[in-house]
């Protein structure tokens, strides 16, 4: 097994273990070079991949140039690697809360916690569009935008990107558990309170030195 094929098993598996997975829902890859990337499967069961589940595709192509065995939602993981070079992973899934989330105007501010203000930075949000589809691509990668590393896609779940699959997965859990978060206060009818821009943006600058 390429060090690749097991990274994204890996992940998978733990995606899985921390309850953001369900059913066949969710697609992950990883960049394997500048011309190529390795997806999961269509069809496959996330924490349960094997290597023969996942494809390898060029990153420059057309939907209809991709293994039929390839996620549909090839061309969302093909946009972001065309529009960021230094994104070498990207996680697809639907978490219950964050698909919630998703399925509402509900507002997941990230100034609640530290992780969220470091992992998150912003959350980008799209209106549904219809899957496997490059214009689901397309706005997904938009809405990601030169620095940004999550999207929420209109009733379909989320988008996280990453320097690599751990960083992406971070930012998938700290989504889902922020959204988690602000649902279960709006239940019990609490009000949060953020730390403020200003608190946010010193804490982003003392760790990447910048804001």
């Amino acid at each position: 097994m390429s060090n690749s094929a097991g990274e994204l098993i890996a992940i998978g598996r733990l995606a899985g273990e921390r309850g953001l997975l369900w059913g066949t829902g969710g697609n992950l890859s990883l960049r394997l070079d500048e011309t190529r990337l390795l997806i999961s499967g269509t069809g496959t069961t996330l924490d349960a991949l094997t290597p023969d589940q996942l494809v390898a595709c060029e990153i420059d192509a057309q939907r209809e140039q991709t293994d039929p065995s390839a996620s549909s939602e090839i061309q969302v993981h093909r946009r972001i690697y065309q529009q960021r070079p230094e994104v070498n992973a990207v996680i697809h899934v639907s978490p219950f809360y964050t698909t919630l989330a998703c399925c509402t105007e509900i507002e997941l501010p990230t100034d609640l916690i530290p992780e969220s203000v470091l992992y998150l930075k912003r959350i980008a949000r799209i209106p549904y569009v219809e899957p496997g589809t490059d214009r689901l691509g397309q706005a997904v990668a938009e809405a990601l935008g030169p620095d940004g590393t999550c999207v929420l896609m209109g009733n379909h779940g989320s988008v996280t990107a990453g320097g690599d699959l751990a960083e992406a997965l971070r930012r998938a859990e700290t989504l889902e558990f922020l959204a988690r978060m602000v649902v279960q206060a709006r239940a019990a009818g609490l009000t949060l309170t953020g730390i403020g821009e200003q608190a946010a943006g010193q804490l982003r600058e003392s760790v990447y030195g910048k804001h």
